[in-house]
């Protein structure tokens, strides 16, 4: 009885860690002197939930947050707890585009999984001069353009990481603003094409065998998460 309760806790766990993903939302386009809102969510974006910030789970509300300026400046935002998200605020002071970026590796270790969130944001002043300065950052989802795009107009993506030339298992999950999800073969640049305006989140995932310890526990595989939500204007 004992192992099955086990396997059951075990199963839940699993299914709240992957099943849930840490996302940034704010507005694609600034203004230079006019103060920009961020907020970081977790929770299922297809079903919009957003998770209580007191239901986090593991160290999640432990992520660090940052900027990087269209001149490759990167600093720290602090975030502040606001009900069922994280907020932060920045001032861009310069044209171009600016890089927000969340690298964060959950505490426990889930079915034998290490788990790692990327989060990424990208905000334009005017212009998007700066935006290679995404490609500081370890694991990201690169598009086809910033700015909004039209409906029925196609989105490149591609899942790119600093220093791996494959991703096993890669794929990209495409969530809509209605609630419907599509699943994709990320292991090389893929088109979708958004149906409907509002706001969208994709996401990348891929699987990296390799074992090893992680605070203190074993681990078989480490599953990487990356997403982004993009804007789609009719």
């Amino acid at each position: 009885m004992k192992k099955v309760l086990f396997s059951v806790l075990l199963c839940c766990s699993m299914i709240t860690a992957f099943g849930h993903a840490l996302w940034i939302e704010t507005a694609v386009t600034g203004k230079k002197g006019q103060t920009q809102e961020v907020k970081v969510f977790l929770g299922e974006y297809g079903e919009n939930q957003r998770d209580s910030i007191q239901h986090w789970f593991s160290n999640m509300k432990d992520f660090s947050l940052y900027l990087i300026d269209p001149s490759g400046n990167k600093t720290k935002l602090e975030c502040q707890p606001a009900g069922n998200y994280f907020k932060a605020t920045f001032t861009p002071q310069q044209d171009g585009a600016y890089v927000l970026y969340i690298d964060h590796t959950v505490q426990e270790v889930y079915g034998g999984s290490k788990i790692r969130y990327y989060a990424q944001g990208i905000v334009e002043v005017n212009h998007a001069n700066g935006l290679a300065n995404l490609q500081q950052n370890e694991f990201v989802l690169q598009t086809s353009g910033v700015a909004a795009k039209k409906v029925h107009t196609p989105e490149q993506v591609a899942l790119v990481h600093k220093t791996k030339t494959t991703l096993p298992k890669a794929e990209l999950t495409v969530l809509s603003p209605a609630g419907w999800s599509k699943k994709l073969d990320a292991s090389k640049a893929i088109t979708y094409v958004p149906v409907e305006s509002g706001r969208y989140l994709l996401e990348g995932t891929f699987i990296e065998e390799e074992k090893g310890q992680h605070e203190g526990k074993p681990f078989e595989r480490i599953w990487h998460c990356v997403t982004y939500c993009k804007d789609v204007t009719k």
